[in-house]
């Protein structure tokens, strides 16, 4: 019994010496601050007391409206930066800090499982695909700016799934309000945790009616939308507009193509559809911009397409909010720029543990356990790749 009480310490434990190896593999990097610092400068410029960084940063994704340069990115990455700032200044440990990300991740969805009644070691499998078998294990590996953000979307998108299935609605639903902050299409997920805590109090309370069931909910709305007016508050401070978070004055979105379109649909669709081949000499050739087959990278997907049996009214709408998220990632100019496998896919990973958690309270199949490892193997020699072959 005592070895199985440290089952979550000991896989935070091995999940730490995996990324303190990986990063002496990468030159000793675990306390690096990273040169894509948007969200450090954004805090830094706080301190100072300005919403703008007030001089360009050639090499960063940088906003320009009236002359002056912000973050064009949503600020609650910032946040967290914020008391690093105070600490280690403009250097912050960026790379110590997004592993701590996938620790908080790992945490959340282990949770969770066990939530359901599955057992430790189950929730622990779970937790290893999830998260160390997707893109998130390279991401983890790299504290710039959009790695951070997707990360830190991720710990508060698992958070909220964990905690509306230990019936804490209210700070699940806050989760998901601050995920808005760091990748605004989570806002999807306040759906399906909407219609699951009707669905539960339906179920649970003889002689309520749906409309009964569903009413009380829009309290546990109230800290999301105290958090929203901060966020449009912020937008409108910088940019006028209460719902622009700043990549619409992008220069790179002022030269032609516009930020979304249905017309990027099918070419970003055949990007995250390309396969991976063997040379000649049995090396692998893949495509390092924009994304290739997203199965493989993230084959969580995989499972999750064995597991759209007998859905619940909140399980159908995480599916359809789920292909909304992947239509509307589909309609961005690119689709990630430089990254291995399909890196924007790992945002739908937070729905598809909702959709597989009711299935996840059994002991794995022989199958899901050697497809987990394909995948940590797999997205483990992506790291390495993409940090000593295609940094």
């Amino acid at each position: 019994m005592r070895t199985k009480s440290l089952t979550l310490p000991l896989l935070l434990l091995m999940t730490l010496l995996l990324f303190v190896l990986l990063h002496d593999l990468f030159g000793g990097t675990l306390l690096s601050s990273s040169p894509y610092n948007s969200y450090t400068l954004q805090a830094l410029a706080w301190r100072e007391g300005r919403v703008s960084l007030g001089r360009d940063y050639p090499w960063l994704e940088l906003a320009v409206y009236q002359g002056d340069y912000y973050v064009s990115f949503p600020p609650v990455p910032s946040l967290i930066l914020l008391p690093f700032t105070l600490f280690f200044g403009a250097q912050t440990p960026d790379n110590l800090i997004i592993l701590c990300f996938a620790l908080a991740m790992l945490a959340a969805v282990y949770s969770a499982v066990r939530a359901g009644g599955a057992s430790e070691m189950t929730a622990a499998f779970w937790a290893v695909f999830l998260i160390l078998g997707s893109n998130l294990l390279w991401m983890c590996t790299d504290g710039s700016v959009w790695f951070l953000a997707q990360a830190l979307n991720m710990v508060f998108c698992t958070l909220a799934v964990c905690l509306a299935v230990r019936k804490r609605r209210a700070l699940s639903l806050a989760c998901v309000a601050l995920a808005v902050g760091c990748r605004p299409f989570s806002v999807l997920l306040f759906l399906p945790l909407l219609v699951f805590f009707v669905e539960e109090d339906y179920r649970n309370t003889e002689g309520l009616t749906i409309l009964k069931a569903a009413l009380p909910q829009w309290k546990l709305l109230i800290a999301p939308a105290l958090i929203g007016l901060c966020y449009m508050w912020y937008n409108a401070a910088r940019f006028g507009n209460p719902l622009e978070f700043g990549h619409t004055f992008l220069p790179e979105f002022n030269r032609g193509e516009p930020q979304f379109s249905v017309e990027f649909i099918w070419r970003n669709l055949k990007n995250i559809l390309r396969p991976v081949t063997l040379t000649e000499s049995l090396s692998l050739k893949y495509s390092i911009h924009d994304g290739f087959l997203l199965f493989l990278a993230n084959p969580f997907f995989i499972v999750l397409c064995t597991k759209l049996k007998k859905l619940r009214p909140s399980q159908w709408t995480a599916l359809g909010c789920l292909l909304l998220n992947l239509l509307l990632l589909l309609m961005h100019r690119t689709f990630g720029g430089w990254q291995f496998g399909a890196r924007y896919t790992a945002d739908l990973l937070s729905y598809a543990l909702f959709l597989c958690l009711p299935r996840m309270q059994e002991r794995p199949k022989r199958w899901e356990l050697w497809l987990c490892a394909f995948a940590v193997l797999f997205n483990l020699y992506g790291a390495i790749a993409m940090h000593l072959l295609y940094a």
